[in-house]
């Protein structure tokens, strides 16, 4: 009998500690295989169209900072209707600060791309190459302002494909071990599928292509995360308006869970150039200083989060904004102490003593333990 709870509790902490490494099945992220889907508001007017599936519940803040919510989805097809007008200010609990002094310590970043194979059609000839997707050179040029601007930069081109409903799965890996490196922020980029007239704009004389911020409302960073984004959005228009067409609070996940500051970029559409997109995240690159505070190996996003919850100990400050309860450590601690916890409550009540119990748990060690794992010798007939 004992040795048919123990399993059963180590069977319970074990399927624990693998729930806490990914996310729900249908908490990931959808997007359309090809295509895309079209908002509109209930005059008709289009509001958004984006490569991403669109959900009933899913809210768009457009780039005159209204906020509206999906009401209805007929297949390609959405309605929404305007829920109110936010200031463009920047949210009073957002995780924000002022440029910081030029002589600070600059954080770490990274980059990853869920989406390896995502192409420019005027550049590739195609909006997909498996493998060797360009928006890992939109990828570069990130890193390369960045860098120029003195910030470290841990820049991933790990593999995800192919470009299916486990893509975001197969990079949670890449996000968590970027995410040991405590990096300020994390960005995962992408370009996304629409018209081209919907991404496209000039920017001090240069066509650039649009950007797109996206929110995961499947996690428990949600409202953070938003308010982070949101205050990306304000530093960004401040500098250079009409660069991010909106911040879309999707319906999924992609891999946000992990931290508060992990946002998902998408630069310009296939039918944007490469060099539209590489331009484009460069002038994102020039705003960071503006919603990003000054750190350094004791700050910023740090850990991945693994089931744990988030306290800001210096709202002023994003060095300070640390998880309480995010080592993985922490997690196998809290529950071997739970594990032996019901262990020993079940010994007590078994046999009524503690003097008892002692007596089964040394008959257990001396006896059974050795072969806890192994099989049982087959019983004579």
């Amino acid at each position: 009998m004992l040795r048919i709870i123990l399993t059963v509790l180590l069977t319970i902490s074990l399927s624990s500690l693998s729930a806490m490494a990914a996310p729900p099945e249908s908490a990931v992220g959808d997007e359309l295989v090809s295509g895309y889907m079209t908002v509109i508001d209930d005059k008709g007017v289009i509001v958004l169209q984006t490569g991403h599936e669109v959900h009933p519940g899913d809210e768009y803040i457009g780039e005159d900072d209204i906020l509206y919510e999906i009401t209805a989805v007929e297949g390609t097809l959405a309605r929404c209707r305007a829920m109110e007008k936010l200031s463009s200010q920047v949210p009073d609990n957002a995780i924000f600060v002022q440029a910081p002094p030029p002589d600070a310590p600059k954080p770490k970043i990274a980059i990853y791309h869920s989406h390896t194979d995502e192409s420019y059609i005027p550049n590739d000839g195609t909006p997909t190459e498996r493998g060797n997707g360009s928006i890992m050179i939109v990828g570069d040029a990130f890193e390369k302002r960045l860098t120029e601007l003195g910030y470290q930069v841990e820049h991933s081109k790990t593999l995800h494909d192919p470009h299916d409903a486990n893509a975001y799965h197969r990079s949670r890996r890449t996000a968590m071990k970027l995410l040991q490196g405590q990096p300020a922020a994390l960005f995962d980029v992408h370009r996304d599928s629409a018209p081209l007239k919907v991404y496209s704009t000039t920017i001090n004389g240069e066509h650039v292509a649009k950007m797109l911020l996206v929110v995961g409302r499947q996690n428990q960073n949600r409202k953070t995360t938003q308010d982070f984004a949101r205050s990306i959005k304000a530093a960004t228009d401040a500098k250079y308006k009409g660069l991010i067409r909106g911040i879309f609070i999707a319906h999924g996940n992609y891999n946000q869970d992990l931290s508060p500051r992990a946002l998902l970029l998408e630069v310009g559409t296939q039918y944007n150039s490469r060099e539209a997109a590489e331009r484009s995240i460069a002038l994102f690159a020039d705003v960071v200083p503006s919603f990003l505070g000054t750190g350094g190996s004791s700050g910023g996003v740090a850990q991945a989060n693994q089931a744990g919850t988030y306290t800001d100990t210096n709202p002023g400050n994003t060095a300070n904004y640390v998880p309480t309860d995010t080592a993985p450590g922490y997690d196998i601690l809290t529950l071997a102490a739970v594990l032996v916890g019901g262990v020993a409550a079940f010994l007590f009540l078994s046999t009524g003593s503690w003097q008892e119990a002692k007596k089964k748990l040394r008959h257990f060690v001396k006896y059974e333990f050795t072969n806890f794992f192994g099989p049982r010798k087959k019983r004579k007939e």
